[in-house]
């Protein structure tokens, strides 16, 4: 039935469809004549119409099927049964199989050449063909996701070796006939990740297939997945590029490599964990140049900042940064610590493990396993005549009053904990066994935060602000217009709505009224209260701030932070 499509101009089926007027025609052509773009495209550039409005109208022309989102969990199986060079030629993705019925189903953003496709794919199937459209935006999401983020046909043609179980076990045969495509394999998967800006990679076996997913932006994302029978190979090759024993699988293992990308250096930090189906791992990607992090690019407010900066004026004492694991801690220390640096300081971090790189700052790393625990490495330190010192995470009694006298002889001590906001870093402290006391003598500020998506700037749309949060406007930003943004979703930001993130910050200043407070016992809601009366803001009023600036959403601000 589709072979027998009679193919008409762009232009007569948007004019037959209302979208567009004979004089909106001309006047796109004309526009076309000096730019040479093709007329879709200059018809969305110019705001003639959108890429659905197009592919709905051929849709209506064509009897065709209309995909207005990218499909999800196309299996590999199927992306595999057409050559890229086909995919890219003729703009098509083949999207489900029906062996069955002897037919295949692709998506396509081409109508020019239907039964060039149809026969194209029919001699490289042996299938019947069907066809639906995808407005351009989405099929060039499609084609990111599965064709530039996953895996191509070629690389899973060789992975789909037909191994039984007996083969499956690690032989030199087994390793010297998968290890060119696993190569390529491990490679596609991290220059996906960078390129897509992810944070970490996750390779999770299953009972049949292994799946791979991205954190982007804080969400994880299914990237594509591919043979079980090959996994082993896989985490061997990652393993031998983190020098870890490949020999090992019943316990977890840590490591690291670097790959250059784009004259760019990443740090890849590799856990590896045994599970039922087999190993998984995680690979941290580190971006080398976030070293140069200063405390501009944090995403800190004005009025924040000014009580960082505060606190960084202290000669000694101690200030905390909090949050959970992968709220951009660390990043926050790195750009304290470059903010700090001089000639003429002698600044000295303990971590576990070191991230980032810093140049002009002195950088070593603990390790418990021989007996080299944060503790002992800053008993150490402390001899090495500091003026700055950075421990990574206090986890214990003895690393917090180490820390804590540390900040009382004259240094000025840096260090995380993982607490929910800044005043429940003093019950942390307390529930170590640090003496309320020695906390007020040595405590100067904290900083609590999380990390939130930014809204894409092509997208997102403005709206009036939710009646309940006028008060709160009133309160502490009555400069500010009532106004909240919210995520669309287009090609720009992948469908998302999102792109990128920022931090929002709680900064909490001990001064003499805290201290006594702290002192006396008082509780974290105590605490709380006190310092908000002092001036700091929770999380979930910075984040608001950022909310009614067109940075985030509210919606994503409640997701990170408790609204009072």
């Amino acid at each position: 039935m589709q072979e027998k499509i009679k193919y008409k101009r762009l232009g007569e089926i948007l004019i037959e469809e209302g979208i567009l007027t004979k004089r909106d025609l001309v006047t796109a052509m004309n526009l076309q004549q000096n730019v040479r773009k093709p007329l879709g495209e200059i018809l969305v550039e110019y705001n003639f119409a959108t890429w659905e409005q197009i592919a709905e109208a051929l849709s209506k022309q064509y009897n065709l099927p209309l995909l207005r989102e990218p499909p999800k969990n196309i299996e590999p199986d199927v992306l595999s049964m057409l050559p890229q060079t086909l995919v890219e030629k003729y703009r098509i993705i083949p999207i489900s199989v029906d062996k069955s019925k002897g037919r295949i189903t692709i998506a396509t953003d081409n109508v020019v050449n239907f039964g060039r496709i149809i026969q194209e794919v029919r001699f490289a199937t042996g299938l019947e063909v069907d066809i639906v459209l995808m407005p351009k935006d989405i099929f060039e999401l499609t084609y990111d996701e599965y064709f530039r983020s996953g895996i191509n046909k070629e690389i899973v043609e060789e992975l789909r070796i037909d191994l039984s179980a007996e083969e499956v076990e690690e032989t030199e045969e087994t390793e010297e006939l998968e290890a060119a495509p696993v190569v390529r394999l491990v490679n596609t998967l991290i220059e996906g990740a960078i390129r897509d800006q992810a944070s970490d990679i996750h390779i999770e076996p299953a009972d049949k297939s292994v799946t791979v997913r991205y954190r982007i932006d804080g969400i994880l994302r299914k990237v594509t997945s591919y043979p079980k029978h090959s996994h082993n190979a896989v985490v061997s090759r990652i393993k031998i590029l983190s020098n870890l024993d490949i020999s090992e699988r019943r316990i977890p293992q840590d490591g690291k490599f670097f790959v250059k990308f784009e004259e760019e250096q990443y740090d890849l930090r590799v856990s590896t964990m045994p599970t039922i189906y087999g190993e998984k791992v995680v690979m941290r990607i580190l971006r080398v140049s976030a070293s140069q992090k200063k405390i501009e690019d944090l995403g800190f407010t004005d009025y924040n900042r000014k009580r960082l900066m505060y606190l960084l004026d202290h000669p000694y004492g101690i200030i905390l940064v909090t949050g959970p694991t992968g709220s951009g801690k660390s990043t926050t220390l790195v750009a304290i610590l470059n903010e700090l640096k001089d000639v003429t300081k002698n600044i000295i971090t303990i971590e576990d493990p070191v991230e980032y790189s810093i140049e002009g700052v002195n950088q070593s790393q603990a390790n418990p396993d021989i007996g080299l625990t944060f503790a002992r490495m800053l008993r150490s330190v402390l001899r090495q005549d500091p003026d700055i010192i950075m421990v990574g995470e206090i986890r214990d009694k003895e690393t917090a009053q180490l820390a804590i006298e540390a900040s009382m002889t004259g240094h000025l001590v840096f260090s995380t904990l993982h607490t929910n906001n800044a005043p429940s870093a003093v019950s942390r402290l307390v529930n170590l066994g640090i003496d309320p006391y020695l906390i007020t003598t040595s405590l100067i500020g904290v900083i609590a935060q999380r990390l939130v998506r930014t809204l894409c700037n092509e997208c997102k749309q403005k709206k009036p602000l939710r009646d309940e949060y006028f008060d709160l406007v009133d309160k502490l930003y009555p400069e500010l217009e009532k106004v909240e943004y919210v995520p669309v979703g287009c090609s720009a930001c992948k469908k998302s709505g999102f792109k990128g993130r920022t931090a929002i910050h709680e900064v909490m200043i001990v001064d003499e009224k805290l201290k006594q407070l702290i002192v006396s016992g008082g509780s974290k809601i105590e605490i709380e209260k006190l310092a908000r009366s002092n001036g700091m803001r929770t999380l979930f009023e910075d984040g608001f701030e950022k909310v009614l600036k067109g940075i985030t959403s509210l919606d994503e601000v409640k997701r990170v932070a408790a609204e009072e």
